[in-house]
């Protein structure tokens, strides 16, 4: 992985001079260690070089960067006294490693990595496990669609400071499509969902996916509504409410 942040630290090096700004190789390395999760890069070669870790930063499939962290780093080094913004030097660092990942997909924060990724990956994990599968048929409603996720990014441990795994989860809503035409009465068409997805830490910013499931059960809050209530509801579906 040195070679690899060496390689980030001087592309961004190159940007910030086009940019008349002038920053020390060692400082944007430092910058750079930080953006992965680590208070130096010193700390960074030192886990690197970890025989006894199954996974290091170049197994990476996912980089979640620390981009709060970096920031703090580039003020630390004194960074605006030498004429560069801390935000100007980690948003070069940020792109930098962009460019070096490769085919690694890199995320400036959870919250980041949750909308552009985890969300979607979330609801196909929960579309296709076998528990969901299982409330699906027991509803007398088709499900075609994939469930909707939760907007914001569900609360999660600290990705960071995870050693060995990590794990996003959310909870989601299928909503089916009840048949009026059916021979079976109405029971609900609403199923409430969650999925998670675990992964195997490489580095402190990076994972390598492990495995994903989730859980579903049928949402009976329409047995709440009260018999006016519930006749109407089923005229609307176009079905007659028992007698």
């Amino acid at each position: 992985m040195s070679n690899y942040v060496r390689s980030a630290a001087f592309a961004a090096s190159r940007v910030l001079a086009a940019q008349g700004l002038t920053v020390k190789r060692s400082h944007l390395s430092e910058v750079i260690a930080a953006l992965l999760g680590y208070r130096t890069h010193a700390a960074l070669s030192v886990e690197e070089a970890d025989p006894k870790l199954d996974y290091h930063l170049d197994d990476a499939e996912i980089l979640v960067l620390n981009l709060p962290m970096g920031e703090r780093r580039a003020a630390e080094l004194g960074l605006a006294a030498a004429g560069a913004a801390p935000s100007a030097v980690t948003t070069a660092c940020v792109e930098a490693l962009k460019a070096s990942a490769g085919s690694t997909d890199v995320y400036v924060s959870v919250g980041d990595f949750y909308d552009l990724h985890a969300r979607q990956a979330l609801a196909e994990t929960i579309y296709n496990a076998d528990d969901v599968a299982g409330a699906m048929a027991e509803s007398n409603a088709s499900f075609p669609d994939e469930p909707d996720m939760d907007i914001e990014c569900p609360p999660t441990t600290d990705l960071w400071a995870a050693v060995d795994e990590w794990t996003i989860e959310a909870d989601g809503t299928m909503t089916g499509e009840y048949d009026p035409e059916g021979d079976r009465m109405f029971n609900g068409d609403t199923l409430n969902c969650r999925g998670w997805l675990i992964y195997r830490k490489a580095g402190r910013a990076g994972l390598v996916f492990i495995e994903g499931d989730g859980t579903g059960g049928a949402d009976d809050s329409w047995r709440d509504l009260d018999r006016d209530d519930e006749w109407a509801y089923q005229q609307s579906l176009g079905s007659n409410p028992a007698n």
